[in-house]
């Protein structure tokens, strides 16, 4: 449905736009680095902002990033009048993907660079990306020339994403992380809560291009200030991305049956069993770790982000040995994924507080694709930032649900803060948002329900069909844009 620019004065006056332009540059640093504020807003207020910052941002990133200009002059888009209004701009989280694997597998990254680049506002045509010789040396030149960290994923489903990820974003999504992990809402920071340096200890790598290296890395620059006596990691390498993309297309080969036929230059290829012997030694290594930082640091404030199944069972070795309460009690534990498919145990968290003298483990939602983490409250909610608006989409027509009462849809959002590019992005996943009751917690910020799941999940497996609400002709037209690279 095409809409066209409202007048300026539906965009609000003058002072929306300047909040909204703080929101959009410097959020954290605006409201003066206070969880609570930040989660105590008039919903009318943040709806005025969103607003306000979606126009700019789409009058200013549709002469700068291709793919959104193509989108939008599709569908004849200049501006919205509503939030709905944005949803036929929000970009399927595939299309960080959309490139054919045969540029990988031809090591044909100048042509990737083409791609890459009508997704972001950075130019990568000065890149000289001709000595690249792996995945890994391929991103490094960029990180190295541009202000971009592009992310990639780890190509579970057989292919590797890659998102235009800046240094800035990287540094807005820990910043976020410290601001909301550190302070309990409800009160006012702490001394030491945003400028003292914490103990950032992460049971993963220094250094990679996929969140699990790089959130290593930028953790340093955060929580530990720079000091590298404060940066503490298990393994003293990066992350491969090679190494991730092998992987996947050797479980993309075994899933067709056939092992032998696996698609990846024969450099990488003979590089299989240093993966496998990486995986092998990988759970006793981070247990180690784990046990050498309680001795290391036991009784001072750190920030753990790690796997919740590492972090129980470094915490059920160590009741099991008599020790509990080993750090500071305001000290930060973040757990997440790694299950991998494994049932987590009924007492995960209750084992995990009394070993490290905690009052909680705080898990959040995020992606790559965002800069905003919604962290969980004690209601089981996850709190969507300000700066982020979220949309629930019909799962067949793609088609924005009605922003009242509770529904459940497929995720987008729209993240204001996105620096290297468009913020409009289509999940997979499926969650439910109460829109007309605020959590019992207090935060008047919108929440997702704790149970979220996959589309794919829901369908019944196979590939996640997006439906967008973008035009089914304006959809083909820029994709057909995007991964047309000529000779």
């Amino acid at each position: 449905m095409a809409t066209t620019a409202p007048p300026q004065s539906a965009l609000g006056d003058s002072t929306i736009e300047r909040e909204a332009e703080r929101w959009m540059n410097d959020p954290y640093g605006h409201f003066g680095y206070h969880n609570t504020r930040i989660h105590s807003l008039p919903r009318e207020e943040v709806e005025a902002v969103q607003l306000a910052a979606m126009n700019l941002r789409l009058q200013e990133r549709r002469g700068q990033v291709q793919m959104l200009a193509k989108l939008a002059d599709a569908q004849g888009i200049d501006g919205v009048s509503s939030l709905e209004g944005l949803a036929p701009l929000l970009m399927p989280h595939d299309i960080y993907k959309s490139y054919p694997t045969s540029l990988l597998a031809k090591q044909q990254f100048a042509k990737l660079n083409g791609w890459l680049g009508k997704l972001t506002r950075h130019d990568l045509t000065g890149v000289d990306v001709s000595q690249c010789d792996s995945i890994d040396s391929w991103l490094t030149k960029i990180r190295d020339e541009t202000p971009l960290d592009v992310g990639a994923s780890s190509g579970s489903s057989g292919t590797c994403s890659f998102y235009p990820k800046s240094k800035q974003d990287y540094r807005l999504s820990m910043m976020g992380m410290r601001v909301q992990l550190a302070q309990k809402f409800g009160e006012d920071p702490k001394p030491g809560d945003i400028d003292d340096k914490i103990h950032a200890i992460i049971p993963l790598y220094k250094d990679g291009h996929a969140s699990m290296g790089a959130f290593g890395k930028y953790s340093c620059e955060i929580f530990a200030k720079g000091d590298p006596d404060f940066w503490h990691y298990c393994f003293d390498f990066k992350l491969s991305s090679d190494l991730m993309w092998l992987a996947a297309r050797l479980r993309a080969a075994a899933a067709k049956g056939d092992v032998s036929k696996v698609d990846v230059p024969e450099t990488l290829l003979a590089r299989r069993a240093e993966w496998e012997q990486q995986q092998a030694n990988m759970p006793a290594q981070q247990l180690a770790f784990v046990n050498e930082m309680i001795g290391k640091l036991q009784g001072q404030r750190v920030f753990v982000m790690s796997t919740s199944n590492l972090l129980y069972a470094a915490a059920k070795r160590g009741l099991e040995e008599g020790l509990s309460g080993v750090f500071a009690p305001d000290s930060v534990f973040m757990g997440g994924g790694g299950a991998k498919g494994v049932p987590l145990p009924d007492d995960l968290e209750e084992v995990i507080e009394a070993f490290f003298n905690t009052k909680r483990m705080i898990s959040s939602y995020g992606m790559t694709e965002m800069n905003s983490f919604s962290v969980l409250c004690e209601h089981d909610r996850y709190h969507v930032l300000p700066w982020v608006t979220p949309y629930l989409l019909d799962l067949d027509s793609g088609q924005p649900l009605p922003r009242s009462g509770k529904q459940t849809g497929r995720a987008a959002f729209f993240d204001m803060t996105a620096d290297s590019c468009w913020g409009g992005l289509v999940t997979g996943d499926v969650v439910t948002i109460d829109w007309d009751h605020p959590c019992e917690c207090g935060r008047t910020s919108y929440a997702m329900e704790k149970k979220i799941q996959r589309v794919t999940e829901i369908q019944g497996g196979g590939d996640d069909k997006i439906s967008c609400a973008a035009t089914p002709g304006a959809q083909a037209e820029a994709m057909e844009f995007l991964t047309g690279f000529g000779g």
